[in-house]
């Protein structure tokens, strides 16, 4: 039988008055995790001495400290809550966002990468994946407008011929491709670092740098600015790429080699249909690698043609995550994520990316003494998603799978997502610290 709980008189006025230290004491008789604030520190701190080996009580000390702006004390006892247990990303995620104040943000990324690899499918994974997406988008920030400062340092300095940089390509004709220019330089550069010899540029460094210089993602960037572009960012080589899309016509990729001189070789171009892009791809690397003075051997050739999806409306959906993720448009990103998952369950890439966008917006939003409630709220709401894949996108399936009819039939201008009668329209609300994603989304993506 539960003993009984009796509140003295102090308790009894927190309870009317609604104080952080009930909230701490309803989280612990089964409310689940509440907020803590440095007003709970005295009471944590009592606690502690009567039981100094509790890992959850730890871990809510830390988060006490780090929301009182004490990160020293707070990395302190966060690891030890983390020592005594590992698994728990509240301490994981207290720590790193005290080194990404610290402008550690190679550490965090880091700690958040090790915590990722050993718990997969911990309660915190989609939390700390979001905010590991958060340092990296902060850091990639950070470096671009130290190597501008730093430019004429960088300028006299050769770049490494074994890095290379790939430019977001340029997209001409349908406007309703324009994500591609995201989607296949990811790929281009996923492709690449396959190669060992190769050490390939984030292509959130290199998104970060071009909106520091006003250059945008969208437009093409002449040779003398791809040179300059290298040199901030420390590559021998660049690859600068345009991809020629239109409704009715043929598809053609064609990409240059930019020396660090701001030379560039004779461009590569493979021609086909909009239904064979991904294959396109996969021809237009083997070009390039030998293009960059590499012979692929037989094993790497497979690997490269087996990496990413095959599925053509997955990968259009993943390269729209993409864009909006760009923006800041986490919520839309992980609309359109998910939509590639729905298309192709096998699409790591994108399965990843959308844990990471979907809970972005409550890890960004969290206060500091929330990291518990957001732990637990993004673990359900993955969890959910998961439950709920199957039927996520409803009739959408079949739009985004697409029919021999579907690619030779005139259809309404393309919109990136729509909704039919059939439907409910997709809402976005926010309560509190989570975006919930409600109704049916059914995209559709005109083809040739």
């Amino acid at each position: 039988m539960p003993k009984a709980l009796v509140f003295d008189g102090r308790a009894r006025s927190l309870l009317l008055t609604g104080g952080g230290a009930f909230l701490f004491l309803a989280a612990c008789f089964g409310g689940g995790p509440a907020p803590v604030s440095p007003q709970d520190i005295p009471e944590l701190e009592a606690r502690l001495q009567r039981e100094p080996g509790n890992a959850a009580l730890l871990a809510r000390y830390g988060e006490a400290l780090f929301a009182a702006n004490n990160c020293d004390s707070a990395r302190a006892v966060s690891g030890r809550a983390a020592a005594a247990r590992p698994d728990d990303a509240v301490p994981v995620l207290i720590i790193g966002q005290c080194q990404e104040r610290a402008d550690q943000h190679d550490q965090a990324i880091a700690m958040y990468g090790r915590y990722l690899t050993a718990y997969p499918n911990a309660e915190g994974t989609a939390a700390v994946r979001g905010r590991e997406m958060l340092a990296r988008r902060d850091k990639a920030t950070a470096d671009a407008r130290a190597a501008i400062i730093r430019e004429r340092q960088l300028a006299p300095e050769p770049g490494d011929p074994r890095t290379i940089a790939i430019l977001p390509l340029q997209v001409v004709g349908d406007s309703a491709y324009q994500p591609l220019s995201r989607g296949l330089a990811q790929m281009l550069i996923s492709d690449l670092s396959l190669i060992q010899s190769f050490r390939m540029v984030e292509r959130l460094q290199i998104g970060a740098l071009l909106d520091e210089l006003s250059l945008g993602q969208g437009g093409r960037v002449d040779p003398s600015t791809a040179a300059r572009v290298g040199r901030l960012v420390q590559a021998g080589r660049l690859v600068s790429g345009v991809a020629s899309v239109s409704e009715d016509g043929p598809v053609r990729l064609e990409a240059s080699v930019v020396q660090g001189t701001g030379e560039v070789a004779n461009a590569d171009a493979v021609t086909g249909q909009l239904r064979d892009l991904l294959r396109l791809e996969k021809d237009l690397v083997v070009s390039l690698a030998g293009r960059l003075g590499y012979t692929l051997s037989e094993a790497e050739r497979r690997l490269i043609l087996e990496n990413g999806t095959q599925n053509l409306q997955a990968f259009l959906a993943y390269s729209r995550g993409l864009a909006a993720e760009d923006v800041g448009d986490f919520s839309r990103a992980a609309l359109h994520f998910s939509a590639a998952v729905q298309a192709d369950p096998g699409f790591q890439a994108a399965r990843v990316q959308q844990q990471a966008a979907a809970a972005a917006p409550a890890v960004q939003q969290a206060q500091s003494g929330q990291m518990a409630v957001v732990v637990q709220q993004t673990g359900q709401q993955q969890q959910q998603q998961t439950t709920e894949a199957p039927n996520a996108l409803g009739s959408g399936v079949g739009d985004l799978a697409g029919t021999t009819s579907e690619q030779t039939a005139p259809t309404a201008p393309p919109t990136g997502s729509n909704t039919n009668a059939a439907n409910p329209p997709t809402t976005i609300t926010n309560s509190g610290t989570t975006d919930r994603v409600t109704g049916t989304v059914t995209v559709r993506f005109r083809l040739p």
